[in-house]
This record gives C-alpha cells, structure tokens and sequence, in this order.
C-alpha cells in the first residue's frame, strides 16, 4: 500500500501544485516541493526501503529535522528498485505520459497507479506485483509503408502493434492510465488508416474517390469523451481488421481508407468524421473485401488449374524418360546376352564385341544425361518460378501439391537409370573380358556308314580336334575305287529316224 500511496501522493502534487515530477528507468525527481509533501514523500520512501535524497533551495543535501519551510522549495530525489527481465517499472502518471510519447522496448510496463490491466499486441501494462512473460504478436506491416507522409509527420507510428489491444472489452475509460492510452492511441490510429498525411498542414487525406482532407490535433481527455468508448472500440476494430496480417494489410488498407472518403461527404475535424462515418466505412470496406476475395479466388483457381496442368506435363514428361531410359537398358542387355551366345557358337573377334559393347554403353549414357538434364532444367524453373508465380500458396500446399510429385518421378528416373546403367557396365566389361579369354565351341556332323539309314551324332568339338578327326577318319586314309555302277555309257539308238526335207515341210497347193 505504501507503494501506492507514494505514487498516489506523487501524481497529486503534480496535477494541483507547481510540483515537477521527471522519471526515467531508474529515479524519480520530484521538484518545487513544499516542507510537507517533501517530508511525506521521504516517509514513504523509508518505509518501502528505497533511496530518497532530499535538497534544499541552495540544491544541498539536508536532513530529515532540517525539512522545514524556512529552507523552501525543496528537491526530492528516489531511486527506484533495480528491474530483472523485460520490464519497465514506472511510479508516477507523468512518467506513464512521458514514456508513452517517446517509447520503449520493454514489453511489460509495470504502473504503480493503474487499476486494471491492459494488453496490447506489443505491450503490458499492469501493476508492479505483476512477474510473468508479456505475450507479443506477430509483426505486421508498418504504417509508414502504407501512408505517404510529406514530412516528418510525429504521430504516425512505425509499429501499430503497441496501439492495438488484444481484447477491446478491457479498455476501461475510467481508469485515468486507461483513458490517457485511448488518447496516444487515437492520435496514432487515425492517421495510420489514412492515404496520405501532410506534416506542414497537420493533415490527413484519404484519396477516395472523392478526395477526403481531415484536419487533425492532439486529442485531450475531454475530446476523448467526446469521441465515445464505443466509437473508439469501432476505430479499434477497424485498424485491427486492417492490419490483422502482413500479407493483406496492404488490400485491406487501401480499401478502408476508400470507404472513408466515401462515406462522408464534408471535410471538417478527424474526430468528428470518425465518430459520424467511421463503423460504415468499415462495414463496407468488409463487404469490398469479400468481393474482391471472390475475384481473387476465381484467378486462384485458374492459377491452380494452371499449376496443376504444368505439373502433370512434368511429371509424364519425367515419366517418359523413365520409360525410355528402361527400354534403351533392356535393349542393350538384350545385345550384350546375344553377343555372349554367338560368341559361345561362332569364331568372333574378340575386339569386335568389345566395340559393340562399348557403343552400347554410350548409348545407355546420352539417353540417361539427356532424362537427368531435363529433370534438372524443370527442377530449377520451379524454383526461380514459385515465387513470383505461385506466392500466395503456403510452403506446405506447394510442397504438397507440386514438390512432392515432381520429386517421386525424379526418384524413379534416378533409381532405374542408375541401376540400368550399372548392370549394362558390369555386363559389358564381362562380356568384353570374356571373349578374350575363351574360344568358341562349334557342333560337328559325324556321318557312320552301315547298312542301316545314316544317323548323325552330335558331338562338342573344337576346330582343333574336328580335324584331326576328319583326318584319321577311314574314309579319307584308305584309296576306294569308284565303283562301276558310279559311271554308266549312255546307250544310242540302233534305227535311224530319216530327217524331212525342207520340200516336205512346205505346205501343198490347192486343188
């Protein structure tokens, strides 16, 4: 209670009195004190524990008997608790103020004073009991890429995140550390939904059509009041359901700053516009969308008709590679078995076969780096395409629908191409070492005369041993007479056959 007491004390000296009050991360300064709040504030200060020095008017140290008002106005000077993590302690409203302006990268902001806590999607703010990890979201897009600003315009922000709530039913108006982060969160809302703003005028222009100039000033808690709790939940919603995700906050963007201009038809004070035309605005923006989501989703579908069609033909194209790739390889085995059996069968020369078996494996070659070079040109205009082509596909549905596919029939080209060319190799060298190494075996005819029909046996010779055979054979080493019977005259007729004249073939007369 001490703590809040302090803080409570702090804050009230700074809004009724000339009090100064200067925070930073580590003290707190409270200035123009009178004999009593400074001796107050160095109780409180005693009973938390913490540092506190209190100065006189001549800026020198004194003690706690010399805080009288004689020695006025006085400086008192507290060292806050040293902080461990990601926080920012912060005792006073002036403090909470002056950080909200200027910033910073604590994600969990420690109030002495606030009531309730509030969650933003950058930001924590709660009391100083709090201890867990504060919850960031993802990262969107920035205002400052999607308003043209003409100067250095202060209140548009370069992160939203820290303006936008989590749960909009927590902002609680009456709560005074509430209410002040409604104001900083207005001033920083509207001009991030504009179309462009304008520094040097104080400016805000939405381009419609019909163009939209609204004037803008830096809310207090009357206009705020003003402004309502539920129109400011309305602007809530609105900003977060336009910068909701990175990739359509631009479409979104532009869409409900049209529908801005659009709704109203008088350029006056942004806080009186929003207040009258803003929850049409984005009602009809939601509409815009949704149409414009059906006309992205028909190109999507033809784009995905498209996608699917290339990846077929790829696919039967890899397919036919294959398919070629195995009947090059049945084909040149089929050469390389005809060669091992006429070798087996007939004199070859050995080099010969070694020539055609060489010509074969070249041929298996060229067919499989032809497949594979394919494979690998389709392979790289997949990658250098999806990008720019197929982008709004998540990795995981390419993947899905175009990787995954193209990958199966590079595994099957690969796996039959190399084991094909493996065996044709390992057959071939065989080949070629085994006509060196061996002769062939020829199938001799040995004719046996008896009384009986001939026969013929089937014998395996060499040429060698055929004929040495047909030369210790018995009818080439002994001299056989030819028999009689072999030559026989050719007998002549006895009786002559008279040849007619040429008077007896002419033909006769008439009568």
């Amino acid at each position: 209670m001490s703590l809040i007491t302090l803080a409570e004390q702090l804050d009230t000296l700074a809004a009724q009195s000339k009090t100064h009050i200067n925070e930073d991360n580590e003290l707190v300064v409270a200035s123009n004190l009178s004999a009593a709040p400074a001796l107050n504030i160095l109780n409180l200060c005693q009973n938390l524990g913490w540092d506190c020095l209190v100065y006189d008017e001549e800026n020198s140290q004194t003690d706690k008997i010399n805080i009288i008002e004689t020695f006025e106005p006085f400086k008192a000077i507290i060292r806050k608790p040293e902080t461990i993590g990601n926080y920012l302690d912060i005792l006073t409203f002036s403090g909470f103020s002056d950080y909200l302006e200027k910033g910073n990268e604590a994600t969990c902001w420690r109030i002495a004073g606030i009531k309730k806590p509030l969650i933003t999607q950058a930001r924590t703010y709660t009391n100083w009991s709090f201890s867990d990890a504060a919850t960031v979201s993802p990262k969107t897009k920035s205002p400052r890429t999607l308003v043209k600003n003409s100067g250095t315009y202060q209140n548009l922000p370069a992160d939203i995140r820290p303006w936008l709530v989590i749960d909009i039913h927590q902002i609680d108006f009456k709560d005074p550390f509430h209410k002040f982060w409604c104001m900083k969160a207005f001033d920083a809302l509207i001009p991030s939904l504009a179309s462009e703003v304008d520094s040097e005028s104080s400016t805000i222009i939405f381009k419609g059509p019909p163009k939209l100039v609204l004037l803008s000033s830096n809310t207090t808690a009357k206009l705020i009041d003003h402004f309502g709790e539920s129109s400011f939940l309305d602007l809530q919603a609105g900003a977060m359901w336009a910068y909701e995700n990175s990739r359509e906050a631009e479409l979104k963007h532009n869409l409900l700053s049209m529908e801005i201009a659009r709704s109203g038809r008088e350029s006056g004070q942004a806080i009186e516009y929003f207040k009258a035309n803003f929850s049409t605005a984005l009602e009809s923006a939601k509409i815009a969308y949704q149409m414009s989501l059906s006309e992205l989703g028909k190109d999507t579908l033809k784009s995905l008709g498209e996608l699917r069609k290339a990846i077929t033909e790829e696919t039967a194209k890899a397919t036919d590679a294959t398919r070629q790739t195995i009947t090059s390889v049945s084909g040149a085995l089929t050469v390389c078995i005809g060669l091992i059996a006429a070798r087996l069968t007939a004199h070859i020369n050995p080099w010969f076969i070694s020539a055609v078996t060489l010509v074969a494996i070249t041929y298996i070659g060229m067919i499989v780096y032809s497949g594979w070079s394919f494979i690998s040109l389709q392979r790289e205009l997949r990658k250098d395409w999806q990008p720019k082509l197929y982008r709004f596909l998540p990795q995981s549905e390419y993947r899905k629908m175009v990787s995954i596919p193209a990958e199966k029939a590079e595994s099957v080209f690969k796996w039959s191409a190399s084991i094909g060319t493996i065996a044709v190799i390992f057959l071939g060298i065989g080949i070629s070492v085994f006509s060196f190494i061996t002769e062939p075996k020829i199938v001799p005819l040995e004719i046996i005369r008896t009384n009986e029909p001939t026969t013929i046996k089937n014998h395996t010779l060499t040429i060698k041993e055929e004929t040495e055979q047909l030369r210790s054979h018995p009818l080439v080493q002994r001299n056989i007479e030819p028999n009689k019977i072999w030559f026989t005259p050719l007998k002549l007729p006895t009786k002559t056959i008279p040849v007619p004249s040429r008077n007896d073939l002419a033909p006769s007369s008439p009568d």
